[in-house]
């Protein structure tokens, strides 16, 4: 049977070169393409189901992370591959704890780009092979979104969970208020967290189980 896939990436050079590289694999059949994740959900949302997505991270509209919770949430069963033209740290673990099976570099060649739709079409992850060696131990030693933090930005998470001010925040770790703000703004960031409240609500669910 073969492996129905739906490509979304905001360049459609690249989707046009994925297009090309798989067009002679007989057991991977491209059933649609989506410019960012909005426009996949609707794809899935008319009926167009397939068995896995090779998503791009950094798109318009909907990113791939974003993309990736909605997934998780409405369609658990469609494994997701993502892409991306970066090996950074931060977007890795985000993908991972959103729930992405695999993770491969844009610039990789054919044979890996096939092994990898084959594998985590299985329901099995993979990860390319030009990742860091000790990227996945990272993860595995505890909540990936956590692991985006550094140690400050967790104190900080931990304190306004008490219910401090910036202010009261500076004062007790002998910093400025500008630094606190500063971290604080990095931190909605990598959790994508828009408000106070969703970081509070955040921090007694994750933060305090670690």
């Amino acid at each position: 049977m073969n492996t129905k896939i739906i490509i979304v990436d905001d360049h459609q050079l690249f989707i046009d070169g994925v297009k090309s590289i798989l067009q002679e694999v007989v057991d991977i059949e491209i059933i649609a393409e989506a410019q960012h994740g909005l426009q996949c959900m609707r794809l899935l949302e008319s009926g167009m189901i397939p068995d896995l997505i090779l998503m791009d991270i950094r798109m318009p509209v909907m990113d791939g992370i974003a993309t990736m919770r909605m997934l998780k949430k409405e369609y658990p069963k469609i494994q997701v591959l993502a892409l991306s033209m970066y090996d950074q740290e931060a977007d890795v673990l985000e993908m991972m704890d959103a729930g992405a099976s695999g993770y491969i570099i844009k610039n990789t060649g054919k044979k890996e780009l096939v092994e990898a739709i084959r594998i985590v079409s299985q329901k099995k992850s993979y990860f390319s092979k030009d990742l860091p060696g000790n990227l996945l131990s990272k993860y595995h030693e505890g909540s990936g979104a956590v692991k985006l933090l550094t140690r400050r930005e967790i104190d900080i998470l931990q304190l306004m969970a008490m219910g401090r001010t910036s202010h009261e925040i500076a004062n007790a770790l002998s910093i400025s208020k500008f630094t606190v703000d500063t971290h604080r703004k990095n931190i909605h960031r990598k959790l994508r967290i828009a408000t106070n409240a969703g970081l509070i609500k955040y921090t007694l669910e994750n933060l305090n189980r670690t």
